[in-house]
């Protein structure tokens, strides 16, 4: 794992990764690195638990949006799952929040 993935689960079509820290330029490339390699595996829907992540830059954020472009072109869907209030914060300044599919909780996450 990274740094900032701690945990790569699968369930059905759904890979579910759960993310802790601060993800910033220093943990950028690996985060970046990491996420790309779980995208080129065989999967209709990304989960990124994003609820135990304190931080994030803007190379964090150019990190989702790089992995949401690679899904897409694919016909697969991102979902961030469970921002917390600073994260949460920097999606809603770079106004992501309406381009990302984002769930509160489990429950919210749409069928893949």
């Amino acid at each position: 794992m990274s740094e900032i993935i701690k945990e790569v689960t699968q369930d059905g079509a759904t890979t579910t990764v759960r993310l802790s820290g601060e993800i910033d330029m220093h943990q950028a490339p690996e985060f970046h690195k990491g996420l790309v390699k779980i995208c080129a595996g065989d999967l209709k829907q990304l989960v990124l638990d994003l609820s135990e992540v304190r931080y994030i830059d803007s190379s964090g954020v150019g990190t989702l949006v790089e992995v949401f472009r690679r899904l897409k072109k694919k016909n697969q869907t991102l979902v961030l799952l469970s921002p917390g209030e600073r994260v949460r914060s920097v999606l809603e300044i770079t106004r992501l929040d309406k381009f990302f599919t984002v769930a509160e909780s489990e429950s919210e996450i749409p069928a893949a």
